[in-house]
């Protein structure tokens, strides 16, 4: 089973005093323990760069991001098809709030057909048919 993961879920494990960072942990042992393939996309992995650099530790968050992409982990390259489709979500939802990196999620989840999401973002158990895990 594919198990896409959102940079909230990478973000609430990397920082110590999120207050999902022990559900994080407890997620990612799951899946680990359960076999299931972790998916998720290089927008992801810059939006979990950001973020860490901007509210917590820079060095931290490149250290976790380059961690990711040493592990093995499948992340899913960028595509005129899946670029087209995350456009096309984006102008669909009219939420302010929904981001284009969350849209393009969308649109990897459904090419991919992939039935689980690790996310902590509300905007995922909105907009995604897969079942949330948080």
């Amino acid at each position: 089973m594919k198990v896409f993961t959102d940079s909230s879920a990478y973000l609430s494990a990397l920082i110590l005093h999120d207050p999902n960072n022990k559900r994080a942990l407890e997620v990612l042992a799951s899946i680990k323990t359960n076999k299931e393939e972790i998916i998720t996309s290089h927008a992801v992995l810059g939006e979990v760069l950001t973020v860490a650099s901007q509210k917590y530790d820079r060095n931290k968050g490149t250290k976790f991001v380059e961690d990711i992409y040493e592990s093995g982990i499948d992340i899913i390259l960028e595509s005129s098809d899946l670029i087209k489709k995350a456009l096309a979500n984006f102008k669909k939802i009219k939420d302010k709030d929904v981001s284009w990196v969350d849209c393009y999620s969308f649109a990897i989840i459904e090419a991919y057909k992939i039935e689980k999401v690790f996310s902590f973002d509300r905007d995922f158990k909105k907009y995604s048919k897969a079942k949330i895990l948080s």
